[in-house]
């Protein structure tokens, strides 16, 4: 038998995904984690089963066939349906708190209508998997046909025995980490298989010259309302950007631990979606450039037949059915829990500890269901996808009036929801040749139904507010709070401050940059084709006498006198050159060099050096700055308005080193440097408060005999755990990778970062019972010093395992002026925030600063969700040393923090006190003035 690379690819994905689904799933013992999977998905977890679930095998299909036959009459609208993650994220999920840990839509629709509208929704629901399901079956079982040549019959029972298989037994959390391993291969893939075609064009001017000759890529006609196609660009905007709410999408809201995770996955899904989307449009366009007169539906056999290089079939339909079975899975399991838990429960006929086993019976039963309809004709599998277009008719516009505040009875339900589903049968009837879609009239029609069945009927309801118990105020209110931050440091940006703090740390980085910039330049210069450097040797050598110039500087500075030294002169001249040398000179020689691969080879490199020693942020302005700068520059040393003939595709091709270099900006460095921004804040902490203790430890006396008995505990215990690191790695040092150095770096900065706490903590307490206190007065404004002591104290004290659980909010009247003490106070925010993030491991921290208009007094309450306090402790836990019985069994201080903020509120002439929220947790209070 030969070998085939191809089919070897594909079932080492399918075999891969198969295992990774089964054990994934282990554990699963009721519907909640057979739906929701607990709710403990990190972060990145959730935004890649956003995304793998939302990039369907048809997505892969329509953008390119589409894109295609269609061109920027395709392309535009498009970018609707990657714009919905924003809409959602920023303004649907922050007023969606109500509805998360719901196990789906038809359960949260039954909170807000009813059991009726309950069960309308989820019978449509799983009659529209069942078609989204079978359409995913239909297209694998092509691509099996084309890779195996199996009969489409065995292709597509192959595919939905593996999806079928794994979903039915591991519940979502088996769906959700095989969607990470398919979202992988599918972003992996796609770009791979892009560029490969990309390389195919030996004249990527071609490109440009078919496409400016082409109407279908004239972006005029696209926004010409006399174009018959204008109206019908419209509906298909409107249909991808309008937020339906489909079961899966739901369900990915309702998996998330709080709203601002939601949030964040939701964002992130929408900036990759965009990438993939843009890439399979891009696919369309090189084919379209190859060949135009193909059928769209020959369109793959076209593509794996014209580039069937070893592997490359095996790549795509690898990645293609990473789509598909990332979407098959993901809807079987939404409608499987629509069965058992909406379904049965409107008849009563089943019991809760029922459910699951009905759950895992039904995806077998819905997988069967789409088999079958994957191998009908085309009609009853249209069929079935009209019923999606009923579901959007029908649930988008009560759901979304709901999320917005405004809720109505059943009764105006069910009037909104038939009349939409009358008005999408008579348009699919009468208007179908109109090309707008009939979800768009059916949403209008169900908005009048509602409206005036609600008002004209009397139901009871209208505008009642987001019932999310104040989450979405709180969210707000951060918004609103960083965004004043954000004004008012662009408002106070000073480029000198700012260049003097985006210089290194250390002067040894500078010789060293000077050597890396000359050799670059050199290389980079030297390496152009000897023609076209005679042709331009004048510019290209004033470029490199320029850097020789700059690079002398840098490599001589650390041996200058210090009477020459002048950090301003550095600060300025070390920013200048990363943008000048890095960029501007490289993408310079990139473009004059026609693209050379060498040259393309040093600025990727550049770029990510350039991330490596400045911030992400800046890195990526500078690169975007640097090389439109480069190229306007071209255009006038050359004298002309556009770039010359092979010039033009460098244009693209510049595109994709963007994309490319700001992804992995984005993707790679920005974490490292904000945990390295988080680890610099710790040391400069550290620092901070090792200075104080050097000036203030001369003058400390023991304060009460309780010292001897607290001191041996709270030292011993850090430095026991200080030295057994530091011992561990002396002994494994060679042999630890940096993942591991770095966490062992971690536990000694805890362990030191505890120790100097209750330093800190006991010499505070002694001055400040001892009266030696020095108190200095001066106008404070306490929103902005609580918006900077938080962001630290989150950096310093939130452990990686509380970062996805416990969030922290923050509502600061930013214009509350108080005369204090700016550090005693600073003290006083740090331990009543430490201690409430200390002894709380999920929930929320709620932070308020207000000032009483009326009375003049300001009130800055921490409100957390943890341990509380008892009842008959309230007052003594601000004595020192008391620690309350709760905590004495946590690692943390010994009732000196509290003590301390006890000592400074009563030298501000304020009050402190602690109470125990209704539910769960304590609320702290400081008033002053």
């Amino acid at each position: 038998m030969v070998f085939n690379l191809d089919i070897a690819i594909f079932i080492i994905f399918v075999i891969v995904t198969l295992i990774i689904g089964i054990l994934s799933g282990r554990g699963v013992v009721n519907i909640s984690q057979f739906a929701l999977g607990g709710r403990n998905f990190s972060t990145i977890t959730l935004s890649a089963t956003i995304i793998a679930t939302w990039m369907s095998g048809g997505v892969f299909f329509n953008r390119i066939s589409e894109t295609y036959s269609h061109g920027l009459h395709f392309i535009i609208p498009m970018l609707g349906d990657s714009f919905i993650f924003v809409l959602l994220a920023y303004f649907l999920i922050p007023r969606m708190g109500e509805f998360l840990g719901k196990l789906s839509i038809a359960e949260a629709v039954d909170y807000l209508y009813g059991r009726h509208a309950r069960l309308i929704i989820a019978i449509m629901g799983i009659i529209s998997c069942s078609g989204v399901i079978a359409i995913q079956f239909r297209v694998s079982g092509v691509f099996m046909e084309i890779l195996f040549g199996i009969s489409s019959f065995y292709a597509t029972l192959i595919s939905a025995m593996v999806v079928i298989f794994y979903s039915t037994f591991g519940g979502i959390r088996a769906v959700t980490f095989t969607d990470i391993i398919q979202f992988c291969a599918f972003a992996v893939i796609i770009p791979i298989v892009t560029f490969a075609i990309w390389k195919n064009f030996n004249d990527t001017y071609t490109i440009t010259t078919v496409l400016s000759g082409s109407k279908l890529y004239n972006y005029k006609e696209v926004f010409n309302y006399e174009n018959p196609r204008f109206f019908k660009n419209l509906s298909i905007f409107l249909f991808f950007i309008l937020p339906h709410m489909n079961p899966t999408l739901f369900q990915r809201i309702s998996m998330a631990q709080n709203i601002n995770q939601a949030i964040k996955a939701f964002l992130i899904a929408a900036v990759i979606c965009f990438i993939i989307e843009g890439l399979l449009c891009w696919l369309g366009v090189l084919l379209f450039t190859s060949e135009s007169g193909l059928n769209k539906n020959n369109l793959i056999p076209f593509l794996l037949d014209s580039y069937s290089n070893p592997g490359f079939k095996g790549l795509v339909i690898a990645g293609v059915m990473a789509m598909i079975m990332s979407t098959s899975d993901s809807y079987i399991n939404s409608s499987s829990v629509m069965f058992s838990h909406d379904v049965c429960n409107y008849f009563k006929t089943v019991t809760r500890n029922w459910e699951l086993f009905l759950s895992r019976f039904f995806s077998v039963l819905v997988g069967v269901i789409a088999f079958a309809l994957a191998l009908k004709p085309a009609t009853i599998l249209d069929l079935a996808m009209m019923t999606l277009g009923f579901y959007n008719s029908v649930l988008t516009i009560p759901f979304l009036l709901a999320v917005f505040c405004f809720r109505s009875s059943p009764k105006s339900f069910l009037i909104a929801a038939f009349s939409a589903m009358f008005i999408s049968i008579m348009w699919r009837v009468n208007f179908s040749d109109t090309g707008i879609d009939p979800m768009i009239p059916a949403m209008l029609a169900n908005l009048i139904g509602l409206f005036c069945s609600h008002y004209l009927l009397k139901q009871p309801g209208g505008w009642v507010g987001i019932k999310d118990g104040g989450m979405s105020a709180k969210l707000q209110a951060e918004k609103k709070l960083k965004w004043q931050r954000r004004i008012q440091e662009l408002k106070e940006f000073n480029l000198l401050r700012f260049c003097l703090k985006n210089r290194p740390p250390s002067e040894v980085t500078y010789p060293l940059f000077a050597l890396f910039a000359i050799a670059s330049t050199y290389s980079g210069m030297f390496t152009i084709d000897e023609t076209i450097r005679s042709a331009h040797a004048d510019i290209l050598d004033k470029f490199f006498h320029s850097v020789i110039i700059l690079s002398s500087i840098f490599l001589t500075y650390p041996i200058w006198p210090a009477s020459l030294k002048n950090h301003k002169f550095i600060g300025v001249t070390w920013n200048l050159s990363l943008f000048y040398i890095l960029i501007f000179v490289t993408s310079f020689q990139l473009i004059i060099s026609k693209f050379g691969a060498f040259q393309a080879m040093i600025l990727m490199m550049n770029i990510i050096i350039l991330g490596l020693i400045s911030r992400w942020y800046i890195s990526l302005f500078m690169t975007v700055v640097g090389i439109i700068i480069s190229v306007q520059f071209f255009k006038l040393y050359m004298g002309v308005d556009i770039l010359p003939g092979s010039m033009g595709s460098i244009k693209f091709q510049l595109m994709y080193i963007l994309l490319l270099s700001s992804s992995a900006l984005l993707i790679f460095l920005r974490p490292n440097q904000k945990e390295f921004v988080a680890f610099q804040d710790k040391n400069d902490n550290c620092n901070q408060e090792l200075s104080n203790l050097k000036f203030t430890m001369e003058n400390t006396k023991d304060t009460k005999n309780e010292l001897f008995r607290n001191v041996p505990h709270e030292s011993n215990t850090p430095l026991t755990g200080i030295v057994s690191l530091v011992e561990l790695l002396y002994k494994n040092f060679n042999n630890l990778d940096f993942e591991d150095l770095h966490k062992y770096f971690k536990d000694v900065v805890s362990c030191n970062e505890r120790l100097k706490t209750y330093t800190r903590n006991l010499t505070d307490l002694a001055k400040l019972t001892t009266g030696n206190c020095k108190f200095d007065i001066a106008d404070v404004n306490l929103g902005e010093l609580i918006y900077k002591r938080i962001e630290i104290c989150k950096n310093l004290y939130l452990t990686d395992a509380k970062k996805e659980s416990l969030n922290l909010y923050l509502n600061a009247n930013s214009e509350v002026i108080f005369p204090c003490d700016k550090e005693l106070i600073t003290k006083v925010i740090d331990n009543i925030v430490i201690n409430a993030i200390k002894y709380s491991n999920d929930g929320e921290i709620n932070i308020v600063l207000s000032k009483d208009k009326k009375t003049g007094k300001i009130l800055f309450t921490v409100s957390d969700q943890g341990i509380g306090v008892p009842e008959n402790e309230l007052k003594e836990i601000f004595m020192p040393f008391t620690v309350s019985t709760r905590t004495k069994t946590q690692a943390g201080g010994r009732g000196v923090g509290l003590a301390v903020a006890n000592e400074i509120i009563k030298l501000h002439k304020g009050k402190i006190w602690v109470e125990n929220n209704k539910t769960k947790g304590s609320k702290f209070f400081v008033e002053l003035g």
